[in-house]
């Protein structure tokens, strides 16, 4: 039995401390939306390369639209947050939130309602996702359920 919590759980750790480790030094902070306050933008891409590997891609945010809340608040629609390992070409890891918010105050990204992340291998969802860009820590908030379509070789049950 206790195999069954610790793998997930251990798994879902390592997969929220790499969308942390992708958006270290401030990466998610770095969102700005070049439009006016209540303005909105469709079809946004907003791409993030690491400052350690010049010209290296490591993450890609993409929204179906984005609107400047206030000066500090950004709410996004279909947001898609990308994270790149070997390839550029192809996401190492898929954040997916209907419906976010990022208020660069608190440096803090919400989602306001359904949260995924999606990797090659399974596919994590909660009720909403609070990712703190300065902290790095994540939390998916429940009832979460994982699904691992490959796990190599079989655990016990």
């Amino acid at each position: 039995m206790p195999s069954k919590i610790t793998i997930p759980a251990l798994l879902a750790a390592w997969l929220l401390m790499q969308v942390a480790s992708a958006a270290e030094d401030g990466a998610a902070a770095d969102i700005n939306i070049p439009v006016a306050v209540g303005q909105s933008v469709k079809g946004i891409r907003l791409p993030h390369y690491d400052k350690e590997k010049a010209g290296k891609l490591s993450m890609r945010f993409n929204a179906d639209s984005a609107e400047r809340a206030s000066e500090t608040k950004f709410n996004f629609k279909g947001l898609r947050i990308e994270i790149f390992d070997a390839s550029p070409d192809k996401p190492a890891m898929e954040v997916l939130l209907n419906e976010a918010a990022f208020d660069r105050t608190t440096s803090m990204l919400t989602s306001t309602d359904r949260a995924k992340i999606r990797g090659e291998q399974f596919e994590i969802t909660g009720s909403r996702l609070e990712f703190d860009s300065k902290t790095r820590g994540s939390r998916l908030l429940g009832p979460v359920f994982m699904t691992i379509t490959d796990m190599g070789e079989k655990t016990a049950p």
